[in-house]
């Protein structure tokens, strides 16, 4: 499949309200942590030729090769203020999750040391107290985790959607409020819980795009256990999260 057939799909939708022209925009997916992140890439990758898919983003925008216009697809963990600053004509596109179920995964995440293994490119990034944390979550249960005062592991779960889509920082009064407005402006966004339509949504959006055929050993997905937690562990993460409980309610009625 080459890039012109897989972009007629955009034209076709663009055509109706910017004229007869080529479209020829990249896709950037800004990826949330534990959000299904991992499969929807892989559904991206198979869609889009591997020659016009960037570098992984591992902390440096510099490094993902934005200048070259033969990349059609920017994904990473990536502010979406961030990326925009430097590509304001591409098509963005996300995914959100109910925020409490999106908090447990990250803690198994950490929690796992599969995740992590001793050549993740990650650690060639990270400093050595980044690693300390990510090795000690291995070793404490999601209760532990929650309660912390280790400010790597709050920030891990504290409003994390509402941070990676606002163009403002937590502290503003904007912080939310951008958010909901950034959300509203994506080519496309999904929600974990209902993966199968979002792809769906996303085909009618891309007509080139196949159908999600992904293996299991493929997608990453997590094994579905218990969130246990205390009365304080549960008000405690509750509060971290309050701002992405409101943005996930208001993405669901979006959607």
């Amino acid at each position: 499949m080459t890039w012109a057939t897989l972009h007629r799909g955009f034209w076709r939708r663009e055509k109706m309200s910017k004229g007869d022209r080529s479209f020829d925009r990249p896709i950037v997916f800004v990826h949330i942590p534990k959000t299904a992140g991992t499969s929807f890439f892989r559904y991206l990758e198979g869609n889009i030729p591997a020659a016009c898919i960037a570098p992984p983003f591992l902390g440096d925008l510099n490094k993902i090769q934005i200048s070259d216009a033969t990349k059609k697809l920017f994904w990473g963990h990536f502010r979406f203020i961030d990326i925009y600053r430097k590509l304001p004509d591409a098509m963005y596109v996300t995914f959100l999750r109910d925020p409490m179920v999106r908090s447990y995964s990250q803690y198994k995440s950490w929690h796992d040391p599969r995740n992590f293994p001793s050549d993740d490119p990650w650690r060639k990034v990270m400093t050595p107290d980044e690693i300390d944390d990510v090795e000690f979550a291995q070793s404490v249960n999601f209760e532990e985790f929650v309660t912390s005062p280790r400010q790597r592991f709050v920030d891990q779960l504290k409003d994390v959607q509402t941070y990676m889509l606002s163009n403002e920082e937590p502290a503003s009064p904007q912080f939310l409020r951008s958010a909901k407005e950034n959300l509203g402006k994506l080519a496309f966004f999904g929600l974990v819980e209902e993966f199968d339509l979002s792809i769906q949504k996303l085909q009618q959006l891309v007509p080139a795009f196949g159908s999600y055929r992904l293996s299991s050993d493929r997608e990453n997905r997590s094994r579905e256990e218990e969130m246990s937690l205390s009365r304080k562990g549960r008000e405690r993460l509750l509060e971290m999260i309050v701002n992405d409980t409101d943005l996930y309610k208001y993405a669901v009625g979006l959607f």
